[in-house]
């Protein structure tokens, strides 16, 4: 006696069951509609404020598009056991559609967009979003509502609090810790990988360590230690003693000036010396160490 798949209710005819017709519904070509249609058939659910429990004839699409403008949060529950679908959410309003088997875990679709989700027969969870720890930068100013109204959200706020390990073991892996990267009002580098591009004793961060930080958008208070040195220079005289005699050739009442010495000379090397030339630390002013840059939204990281 034939029968139906638990998931997706294909009819499943015993052998030798009714012979010569495959070609009829439910047959052969009834099971093929079926997978026809879960594959590449679209439901579109319209909804406003009331919970929504989709029919048979309505999940056995697979894609499932919601419409129109939400006016409270709004749950669609598919009440099957396992399976995967799309959801395209083309909903408006500042609510979300809550995607539900009527217990477990439930998620949520950013409005706009589509997305894949699995059922597994116990919780919703989403199917393609990128690897865990891969950062998300959104325009919004605080999480969108799509991620915090899911049971485990997906995304978590760079903001240096921590998380809970048990929830978000893989997240927990990959930072090696339960504390999140403080990313607010800071921009991302990337690790040395052997350059030494980054260092402490030049920045104060040490660019060979995920998640160092520092940094300060006003140019530090500081001191310039300078050094002057005279390179050295020679004073030559001439130390031959003069006399002067009357009746020369010069002129009238002013004796003639002739040396009485041979002509000696005298050199005054001076020392090279050092002169130490400190500068007092920046005072009321401040220098900005900030380039040209414009400010985005908040960064998450993919937790779950």
């Amino acid at each position: 006696m034939s029968s139906n798949s638990v998931n997706r209710s294909y009819l499943l005819q015993t052998s030798g069951e009714n012979p010569g017709t495959w070609g009829l519904t439910p047959g052969l070509n009834g099971n093929l509609n079926t997978i026809d249609t879960n594959l590449g058939g679209v439901a579109t659910i319209a909804l406003s404020s009331s919970n929504v429990t989709l029919t048979s004839t309505q999940y056995a699409n697979g894609t499932i598009r919601l419409s129109g403008t939400l006016t409270a949060n709004v749950n669609v529950v598919f009440p099957v056991v396992q399976g995967w679908w799309t959801i395209d959410d083309q909903t408006t309003g500042l609510f979300v559609a809550r995607i539900t088997i009527g217990s477990g875990q439930v998620i949520c679709v950013e409005q706009g967009s589509a997305a894949d989700i699995l059922i597994d027969g116990t919780n919703v969870k989403f199917r393609n979003l990128p690897p865990v720890g891969t950062y998300l930068d959104v325009i919004d100013a605080t999480v969108p509502l799509w991620i915090s109204n899911c049971t485990v959200p997906p995304y978590l706020l760079c903001d240096g609090s921590t998380f809970s390990a048990a929830t978000y073991p893989y997240l927990n892996t990959k930072l090696g810790g339960t504390t999140l990267p403080d990313l607010r009002g800071r921009s991302r580098f990337y690790l040395n990988g052997g350059t030494s591009r980054i260092t402490t004793a030049i920045s104060g961060i040490d660019g060979n360590t995920r998640l160092s930080a520092g940094g300060d958008q006003i140019l530090a208070l500081h001191t310039h230690a300078n050094t002057l040195s005279d390179p050295g220079h020679v004073h030559t005289q001439d130390i031959r003693y003069y006399t002067s005699v009357q009746g020369g050739t010069g002129a009238p009442g002013v004796p003639n000036v002739v040396a009485a010495g041979a002509a000696t000379t005298f050199t005054n090397n001076s020392a090279s010396t050092g002169i130490s030339l400190t500068n007092a630390a920046a005072g009321g002013g401040s220098s900005s160490n900030m380039p040209p840059a414009c400010i985005s939204g908040i960064t998450l990281i993919r937790a779950a």
